[in-house]
């Protein structure tokens, strides 16, 4: 199996099947033990800030280059049986069609799995998806199951703490410029008990996509918890480019916010 998305990195050693990853994307790092695992990508971007990647983000994409390499001819020596990956976002990960392009020379080629989940429920039913894909599905419908209840009993949880106020929460997936979060981030924020009033979730659970909105927006909304989390930076990057942006005039709205929770 070879995994070229975080998340299907970790559903795979989570039933039980980390002995079969036999490659892996730079991105995937947990758990720790798969860092053994050969990679096979690398990003052609190098972090500065958010406004220097958003700006080379849409220069790449606009001249049809790709944000991401795939070294095929480790991924040929290797011989998958199973690639996973995504389509959901090309700036995220690998995008599919550069999956499809480097396998083309392979035979018998690989399943290729596409997981693209929009809601909390899509992700767990991402676990069965992996699990039949590589023949784990009995233990990953017990892991599925477990997770199942343990969801039932947050949302419980939530549904009590709401009862008395719901907080307002601005969940940014990008600071410069200003992305708000989607998918199944504001379905998550409503079942914890809040509100996600920039992006609220729709009538399948999960919301739309992740997009841009002015600073405007979300001071005007003036949330009572804001959550930092771009996409792709851990938290001392984060710390970092919050501090940078603390500094400059385009950070004029992170210092007007006064969140109860940061």
């Amino acid at each position: 199996v070879v995994s070229l998305l975080p998340s299907a990195t970790e559903i795979i050693a989570l039933i039980g099947g980390e002995r079969l990853l036999v490659g892996r994307s730079h991105e995937c790092d947990f758990p720790p033990s798969v860092k053994s695992v050969p990679i096979l990508t690398s990003s052609s971007l190098k972090f500065e800030n958010s406004g220097q990647i958003d700006a080379a983000v849409k220069h790449a994409l606009a001249n049809g280059g790709g944000l991401y390499n795939i070294d095929e001819e480790l991924l040929k020596s290797l011989k998958p049986d199973v690639i996973l990956t995504q389509d959901l976002c090309s700036v995220c990960s690998v995008d599919v069609g550069k999956v499809y392009k480097a396998i083309a020379s392979i035979s018998p080629p690989p399943v290729v799995v596409n997981l693209n989940p929009r809601s909390l429920h899509d992700v767990l039913d991402n676990i069965l998806t992996v699990g039949d894909a590589v023949g784990l599905g009995p233990q990953a419908r017990a892991i599925h199951q477990s997770l199942r209840e343990r969801v039932d009993k947050a949302v419980a949880r939530g549904a009590a703490a709401s009862a008395v106020s719901k907080p307002r929460v601005a969940f940014l997936e990008w600071l410069e410029p200003v992305y708000v979060g989607g998918h199944w981030t504001p379905q998550i924020i409503e079942m914890a008990g809040g509100l996600h009033p920039l992006n609220p979730p729709g009538p399948e659970g999960g919301g739309g996509n992740s997009f841009a909105v002015t600073a405007a927006a979300v001071t005007d909304m003036d949330p009572d918890v804001l959550i930092l989390c771009p996409c792709g930076l851990d938290l001392e990057m984060t710390d970092r480019e919050v501090a940078r942006l603390l500094s400059t005039p385009s950070g004029d709205w992170l210092r007007a916010l006064r969140p109860a929770r940061l």
